[in-house]
């Protein structure tokens, strides 16, 4: 089996300015080699490196090819304006932007209230009806 998995690295994830701002490595790939789907939760970047290597000296000739691929799933947060989604990729680098709006605090403190009491049911023993 020649395929084999390659890994790259997420350099950065992060909100700036209003956007939200993805980058990862991806070293010796073309913008062809990558495809980039956003669904509602997260950003998947996907693709094949295929590397081919000839040698043609004195005598003999070498010929080696090497497969891989690659996937990764980036959670979005709600936040993110999906629509609005770009990519680029230059030397190397994959950077994946969008709108991000401010997010409003999602917890909230609850106070804890009082139990009615009630009678709770009394277990029964086999010594009390002894």
């Amino acid at each position: 089996d020649l395929q084999q998995k390659i890994n790259f690295a997420i350099k950065e994830a992060f909100e700036r300015e209003g956007q939200l701002i993805v980058r990862a490595d991806l070293p010796g790939l073309t913008k062809d080699d990558i495809k980039v789907d956003i669904t509602d939760d997260a950003i998947k970047i996907r693709g094949e490196r295929r590397q081919e290597q000839e040698e043609n000296e004195e005598g003999y000739y070498r010929s080696e090819r090497s497969y891989g691929s690659f996937y990764r799933e980036i959670p979005l947060p709600s936040s993110a304006n999906r629509e609005q989604a770009k990519a680029t990729f230059r030397d190397g680098v994959l950077e994946i932007t969008m709108p991000a709006s401010a997010r409003q605090p999602s917890s909230r403190r609850i106070e804890i209230g009082e139990t009615a009491e009630t009678e709770q049911p009394r277990a029964k023993s086999k010594a009390a009806g002894r």
